[in-house]
């Protein structure tokens, strides 16, 4: 992975869909020039970053841009270019601590590159860069199956706060008292085969929202089925799976679809601090405080959040009980408590990924 030197030269580049705007920058934050670009001329694009110097000196800055760079960054891996992406959080700040709050293109493109300059350490190396073909085809496979899986849990929990409602609205305050659960298959064939006979508007809605909750109950089923099969063959998900208690394989297929590759993370407090696990420290003379790290990557965080509950549950892991027991008798509370077994269970998960990667 590059390193700055005097000889450096960093590239910010503002992503759209369509159209994108780069500023180069020396080792000095002064510019060196600047380009409109798109995707359809990224070969011009790759042209003008050699005319900036060396490759092997040059660095472009990404920020996260939802795929709309996903073209230019197969351009420039292909090319041989280094890239490093950019945490929005980052530019964000950047532009917070600017006299001038303006916005646009260029200026955007500026401070992504700005950022490079002056927090090198917290962005990280592109996947793209570090990771093995098999690790991105597994990673992306993963990601787009569990992408589609979480809309489904959401619009799952959406008809169901509905059904409710809407079968209130219909039997009363008891509709669910003779079956096991309000939406056991049992319960939503009894509800079909009664509203059937019936009619009026409510009937009709609550059979369409019945028909609607079936079909998203099956996809997610499937999707289940079809990350269990992308997760066969990975050695990542079986040791993770294997090793820690409480880590099943949608949890590890998340873990995998963040992280891509522990080879992006020099050490397991980088790899905290992405999964927004480390504390940030705060002090001041001889007042010394942690608080919450609210960023970090929300994903890998939950992820990293369901084994930590698993472990301290009635059949839990004993080890994970006898550390958040241990916090808790020094005077933690239970959230500060779950908050440092997470940062322990962000240790062992790069250790095992350490590990099977060889690195």
């Amino acid at each position: 992975m590059n390193q700055l030197h005097a000889q450096s030269v960093v590239v910010g580049v503002d992503v759209h869909k369509y159209s994108h705007t780069a500023v180069a920058l020396d080792a000095w934050g002064q510019e060196k020039g600047t380009l409109d670009f798109s995707n359809d001329s990224l070969a011009a694009y790759t042209a003008w970053l050699n005319s900036l110097g060396r490759q092997s000196d040059i660095t472009v800055a990404l920020e996260d841009t939802n795929c709309y760079g996903v073209h230019l960054v197969k351009e420039l891996v292909q090319k041989g270019f280094a890239i490093r992406y950019v945490p929005a959080i980052l530019t964000e700040r950047e532009r917070k601590a600017s006299t001038r709050r303006h916005k646009s293109d260029y200026i955007d493109a500026k401070r992504v590159g700005r950022v490079i300059l002056t927090k090198f350490e917290e962005t990280l190396p592109a996947k793209e860069n570090i990771a093995t073909e098999q690790e991105l085809k597994t990673a992306q496979t993963l990601d787009l199956l569990l992408m589609e899986r979480r809309d489904l849990v959401k619009q799952k929990t959406i008809l169901k706060n509905q059904l409710h409602v809407l079968l209130h609205q219909y039997y009363g305050d008891h509709y669910a008292d003779a079956f096991p659960k309000a939406f056991h298959p049992k319960a939503l064939e009894f509800f079909r085969s009664d509203l059937k006979k019936q009619s009026g508007v409510l009937a009709a809605g609550i059979l369409r929202r019945i028909n609607r909750l079936e079909l998203i109950e099956a996809q997610i089923l499937e999707i289940s089925k079809a990350v269990s099969g992308a997760s066969a063959d990975s050695r990542e998900v079986a040791a993770l799976t294997s090793t820690l208690h409480g880590c099943g394989t949608l949890t590890a297929g998340s873990i995998l679809a963040e992280a891509i590759t522990v080879k992006r993370f020099g050490t397991k407090e980088k790899f905290a601090m992405y999964a927004g696990v480390a504390p940030r420290e705060h002090s001041s003379g001889a007042r010394d405080r942690l608080y919450t790290n609210p960023f970090g990557n929300r994903r890998l965080n939950r992820a990293l959040h369901t084994i930590a509950l698993s472990q301290i549950a009635c059949k839990g892991s004993d080890e994970g009980k006898r550390y958040y027991e241990k916090k808790l008798s020094e005077g933690k509370t239970k959230l500060w408590a779950l908050r440092c077994l997470k940062r322990q269970i962000s240790g062992r998960v790069f250790q095992v990924l350490k590990q099977v990667s060889g690195s």
